[in-house]
């Protein structure tokens, strides 16, 4: 009986961490001004696994123009860049989207 609890427990260990480690990481941020034409997406580069951030300058992206909304996140290709440098450089991708 304690055999088995052990095995369940292991396994569900092993997929939770397997789970944990494929998930992405997604955040928007949005206004209220409504979405213009202009959308800018680019990598930007991180460092030990997101723990030093790289920096987005979105009024010089939008050009003086207001902010509609910054999405951040962590594709697959992200991750994978990060897995190949043993999370060294770990890039995210970011979308501004300026304001209409």
């Amino acid at each position: 009986m304690a055999g088995s609890l052990k095995r369940v427990a292991v396994r569900t260990l092993v997929i939770g961490s397997f789970l944990a480690l494929t998930a992405c990481y997604h955040t928007i941020t949005t206004t209220t001004l409504s979405p213009g034409t202009k959308v800018t997406q680019e990598w930007v580069p991180t460092f030990i696994y997101g723990l030093v951030p790289g920096k987005v300058d979105a009024q010089a992206i939008c050009r003086g123009k207001p902010i509609q909304g910054v999405e951040t996140q962590a594709s697959f290709l992200n991750m994978v860049v990060g897995w190949i440098t043993i999370g060294i450089f770990t890039p995210m991708t970011v979308s501004v989207t300026c304001a209409g």
